[in-house]
């Protein structure tokens, strides 16, 4: 946080942003899970698993492009969101990386998604529905198959 530059030009909102580098994993999210994969690829990093996390920044349109060439690097993705996995904008992420990479891909694309379940309007139970930086990482072992068996959600 700081002051805020006026003369700076707004992020192309059409273009994802890469938010971290990596080599191992791809993670994909949008809003707020962003931020919370940034903060999962930290954790992972103590681990020795160095993730890279896009933010998508628009769902329409979708960096397609920015995400593809990520993913046949990494060879590995997991695309978080805060609503049920249950035909949402990640199932669609998912399933056109799956189709756009799939024979660069070394195992199947991950979605790690909130709970299917309207989101509660209590602070304390919100938290508990949606993916943490620490769930986050665990599916992100999952994916590369080093699980360490932390938290659920």
């Amino acid at each position: 946080k700081g002051p805020l530059d006026e003369r700076a030009e707004p992020p192309p909102m059409h273009r994802a942003a890469l938010r971290r580098r990596g080599d191992d994993l791809t993670i994909v999210g949008y809003s707020r899970t962003a931020l919370l994969a940034e903060q999962a690829a930290g954790q992972l990093a103590d681990q020795g698993i160095d993730a890279e996390v896009i933010d998508l920044r628009s769902l329409r349109p979708i960096d397609w492009e920015r995400c593809a060439e990520s993913v046949r690097r990494t060879h590995h993705l997991l695309v978080v969101e805060e609503d049920c996995g249950f035909a949402g904008a990640g199932a669609e992420i998912a399933a056109t990386l799956g189709e756009r990479c799939f024979f660069e891909l070394d195992a199947p694309v991950k979605r790690h998604a909130g709970l299917d379940l309207p989101t509660p309007y209590n602070g304390t139970l919100e938290a508990a529905s949606i993916p943490t930086p620490s769930s986050i990482a665990d599916a992100a072992q999952e994916l590369l198959g080093t699980e360490t068996g932390g938290e659920d959600r």
